[in-house]
């Protein structure tokens, strides 16, 4: 699809205005966001018409409350049935550039009858100040002009893909001969703020949504020749389906569950809603079901694996070995004796830790018995920390798959494939080399 097909896809028409559809936390419904004043416009019910001319179930709407009859944010949510097809992706607008190019989008009432009914203006982000953001119109259209766009989405196009920033609610300028070429935008936060106040499920990314969405992302590997490994890659597919397709909860439960303690600095919140985290942690899934011979990799699965094995993300791209002090601290805290830590990170040489690098200065320092001196190592905790197996995601990938990857071309197909590969990680997470 094109970046027009795929904004197009998500532009709904309610009632007189236009909206935007989002991604809930949640399979039973999804969002439309759009203008206060579309809503309190109308005389009887809200209709909401997707691009395809269908009608969506409303299955209840979360207004802002009123100051002297007026709105205090012209902004409105429609829970409406789930859209399956929606991978809205969104940014804040303090990530762009100062008048960044945007794309808005809806239905204006002059075209609703004609053959192409949705409409894009171009133009630039103003100003950006307390969530509101001032758009500068290509054409400098009049209000008549875009009138119906109330309640459109704003995009900014960034490699290829639109991200949504903000939802347009008016002209700017309180006279109509100042209304020309410049319309008012609210952030995503308005509509944050609104989804959380009626405890409704919030926005996330579409790839939070379900596994199924990432399936295609993982065990990508960089060999010399692809035919070699091409039976793994189609055995790991077709057992990371039917992990999925066996009740392995969505990303945003898990999320919900172990929240910071997927990462390694729990000072960095927004990782988590990052789709390399959740690539990895599907792949840790597999990896970790594999090890145990399991069928199913569900919530009672989790629980009784946590403690045995954990995955922490983070975007620090540097060598993952420096912070083993910090990993072998999260890990104290995460695991039983014997637990293992698999790292994911962006760094594409990362290796498993050499057979000669010893912990033992550091678990000194970190196992010291309080209020008894500087030298004295509680030797209990020191088998623990010591107990415990750290890895690397990419260096798994590495040695188990592309530094072999000429013995898996003389694997039987399917269950071999996953067996041989299966004994690889086993011993790379157990054995140094």
């Amino acid at each position: 699809m094109t970046v027009s097909e795929i904004i197009h896809s998500y532009c709904v028409m309610v009632n007189g205005g236009s909206g935007v559809l989002v991604n809930a936390m949640t399979q039973e419904y999804s969002y439309v966001l759009t203008a206060a004043h579309v809503i309190d416009d109308v005389v009887g019910g809200i209709i909401v018409t997707d691009y395809q001319g269908r009608n969506l179930d409303v299955f209840d709407v979360f207004l802002p409350p009123k100051i002297d009859d007026a709105r205090i944010y012209d902004c409105a949510v429609l829970k409406v049935s789930h859209q399956p097809h929606v991978a809205q992706q969104s940014l804040p607008v303090a990530h762009f550039p100062h008048q960044a190019d945007i794309t808005f989008v809806g239905f204006p009432a002059t075209e609703r009858g004609s053959s192409d009914p949705i409409k894009h203006w171009d133009g630039h982000i103003t100003s950006a100040v307390a969530e509101l953001i001032i758009l500068t119109v290509a054409g400098i259209p009049g209000a008549e002009t875009i009138r119906g766009m109330s309640g459109g989405g704003v995009y900014h196009v960034d490699g290829g893909f639109p991200y949504l920033i903000g939802v347009e609610f008016s002209m700017d300028g309180t006279g109509q001969d100042q209304q020309f070429g410049r319309a008012r935008c609210h952030s995503l936060f308005r509509f944050e703020e609104l989804i959380a106040a009626n405890n409704s499920a919030a926005m996330v990314p579409a790839f939070l949504e379900c596994f199924s969405r990432l399936k295609n992302k993982v065990f990508e590997f960089d060999v010399i020749t692809p035919g070699n490994v091409e039976s793994l890659k189609a055995a790991l597919d077709g057992f990371t389906e039917n992990l999925i397709n066996n009740g392995m909860p969505p990303p945003y439960e898990v999320m919900t569950r172990y929240g910071l303690s997927l990462l390694v600095d729990g000072k960095r919140p927004s990782e988590l809603k990052t789709r390399e985290l959740w690539i990895a942690y599907l792949e840790f899934l597999v990896i970790c079901a594999l090890l145990d011979n399991s069928g199913a990799v569900d919530f009672e699965y989790l629980k009784v694996t946590e403690r045995k094995r954990r995955m922490l993300y983070t975007s620090d791209g540097s060598n993952w070995i420096r912070r083993i002090e910090e990993l072998l601290k999260v890990a104290r805290k995460l695991l039983d004796k014997d637990g293992v830590v698999i790292v994911a990170s962006p760094q594409a040489a990362a290796i498993c830790l050499p057979k000669d690098f010893s912990v033992d200065n550091i678990v000194n320092n970190i196992a010291v018995v309080p209020n008894e001196g500087p030298f004295a190592v509680d030797a209990v905790e020191a088998s623990i920390y010591n107990s415990f197996k750290l890895t690397h995601l990419e260096a798994l990938r590495s040695r188990c798959v592309v530094l072999e990857e000429r013995k898996y071309k003389s694997v039987p197909d399917g269950v071999a494939q996953l067996r041989f590969f299966r004994d690889k990680i086993d011993e790379a997470i157990n054995t140094r080399v």
